[in-house]
């Protein structure tokens, strides 16, 4: 029989001791993985808030706008805000005045047809009476 060769005493257990502790190195620093997390752990944001007229602190008033001939474009503070005849809800404060904010007039703008005409404007300084009815005959021509 054929002598085998084997460690010394010491370096059998100094072998050990390396290979244990390559062992618990590897299974020791491994990091779990994190238990998952439903769904409702995610954060969503609200739904924004929709603008309910009632709710608003700041009071607004109704005015009927009309044009002769009817159907013209008519713009409030460069917004559009539809064709005569229209009701367009404007801001103000109490005693049907004009707001006063960061608009210093408040312009109504009425806009020719295709048949021809003049734009016409009606402005507002902030802190006027807001109108009931505003009417533009766009048959007048200004030049």
């Amino acid at each position: 029989m054929k002598k085998q060769h084997t460690l010394p005493t010491g370096s059998q257990d100094l072998w050990k001791v390396g290979a244990l502790s390559l062992t618990l190195l590897t299974v020791g620093c491994s990091t779990p993985e994190p238990p998952a997390l439903p769904p409702e752990a995610f954060y969503t944001p609200p739904p924004a808030p929709k603008y309910d007229p009632a709710n608003d602190p700041q009071p607004h008033y109704t005015i009927l706008v009309e044009s002769n001939p009817s159907g013209v474009r008519i713009e409030f503070n460069d917004a559009f805000m539809g064709t005569t005849p229209c009701r367009i809800r404007v801001p103000g404060d109490s005693g049907r005045k004009f707001a006063y904010g960061q608009m210093l007039d408040h312009v109504f703008k009425a806009l020719p047809p295709p048949s021809g005409g003049s734009t016409q404007i009606k402005r507002f300084p902030e802190g006027s009476e807001i109108p009931e009815r505003l009417f533009f005959d766009m048959r007048l021509v200004y030049r």
